[in-house]
């Protein structure tokens, strides 16, 4: 057995162990001394914070002699989160992001409060400096702060599994309609619920339509770039082996000339590795959200184009798009969408704003 497999195999154990205490009513801890720091680690909606914390705390059970205020790097922070970490937090459907402690801790040598004025909340990341600062100078209180912090992610657990909503299907586009225009406008999630909204349009209306056409970045969250997926935009239609028929770019935020060069320079990049030819571009946004460049049209869905160099950027008003595809679609493809959009907020890590909204409009 590798070295790496023996290491996760470790981390494992040690996770499994913490957990079996932490959902053990008869184990007492006493926390005293770091209650107030913890608790503030889940009053923001940056769960890096508390990721960190869980990271520190398996480096520390792995290595005794491991300082993470010195050289949190020495733990393999980025393996051992993003292998056993994430996958006890998975198994366990407990709330996380995909890189949030590397996401935190990016560029630092080790977590002190030079690190700490430079994160957002400083104030959060001050308590957490204050947890690793205890846990190094007192060792024997590691095993309480780590059943503490398991209790708490097990009670954000089940707090956001009671935001969940069981919803009748519904194809009337007019309701679904509303319920994409709220989502879009009220909690837009840095991008994540409108790119959601579009990818699982499009994918259940090919579905229903029987065309073949594959939709892809229905997984994908806003924040993963397109040179990270290797996909020339947010939302692609794509023929059964991967070639892309049409890109799109869904947004609430300008998507101006300074976006255009990023995603020119992505689809190029596409285009050189795969030997495809994407030229053109549609641009699903808002209309404040277009270049001021642009050339106009006299329509409402369509607002207008822009060309740079050889790739031309159609802009489609995201509004009139999503009513438009909606009214295009099956019954039976709208009642998927539903219960596609329904298990996306429902999903443990989806953010808690948009489960709120969610709940508010199905009351």
């Amino acid at each position: 057995m590798s070295t790496t497999n023996e290491r996760n195999k470790k981390v494992s154990s040690i996770l499994d162990s913490i957990y079996a205490n932490a959902i053990n009513d008869d184990y007492l801890v006493d926390e005293s001394k770091y209650s107030n720091s913890l608790n503030k680690l889940f009053t923001t909606s940056a769960w890096g914070f508390r990721e960190i914390l869980l990271v520190v705390i398996v480096g520390m059970k792995l290595d005794s002699s491991f300082k993470a205020s010195m050289g949190l790097y020495d733990c393999n922070p980025r393996a051992i989160y993003e292998g056993p970490i994430k996958e006890f937090l998975i198994n366990k459907e407990i709330p996380h992001r995909k890189s949030g402690p590397l996401n935190v801790a990016k560029a630092t040598v080790g977590l002190d409060m030079t690190w700490a004025t430079q994160r957002r909340p400083s104030n959060v990341a001050e308590e957490v400096v204050n947890l690793v600062n205890l846990l190094e100078s007192d060792k024997t209180i590691i095993d309480d702060v780590s059943v503490s912090l398991i209790r708490k992610l097990i009670g954000e657990s089940k707090r956001i599994e009671a935001l969940s909503v069981n919803v009748e299907p519904s194809s009337d586009p007019l309701f679904l309609y509303k319920l994409c225009y709220e989502l879009t406008t009220k909690v837009p999630d840095s991008g994540n619920t409108p790119q959601k909204i579009a990818a699982y349009l499009l994918k259940n209306f090919h579905l229903a339509m029987n065309t073949g056409v594959i939709v892809t970045g229905e997984e994908d969250r806003a924040s993963v770039t397109s040179t990270t997926s290797k996909k020339p935009g947010d939302v692609n239609e794509e023929s059964i082996d991967g070639i892309i028929y049409k890109v799109y770019e869904i947004t609430v935020k300008p998507f101006d000339i300074a976006r255009i060069r990023d995603s020119y320079d992505c689809i190029h990049i596409y285009n050189d590795n795969n030997g495809n030819n994407v030229n053109e571009v549609i641009v699903i946004c808002r209309e404040e959200d277009c270049p001021k460049e642009m050339t106009k049209s006299n329509l409402s869905l369509y607002m207008g184009n822009y060309n740079y160099q050889d790739i031309v950027y159609y802009y489609w008003n995201i509004f009139e798009w999503m009513s438009d595809t909606l009214q295009r679609m099956t019954p039976l493809a709208r009642k998927n969408f539903y219960s596609d959009l329904n298990n996306y907020i429902s999903d443990i890590n989806t953010a808690e704003i948009v489960k709120i909204k969610w709940q508010e409009l199905h009351q």
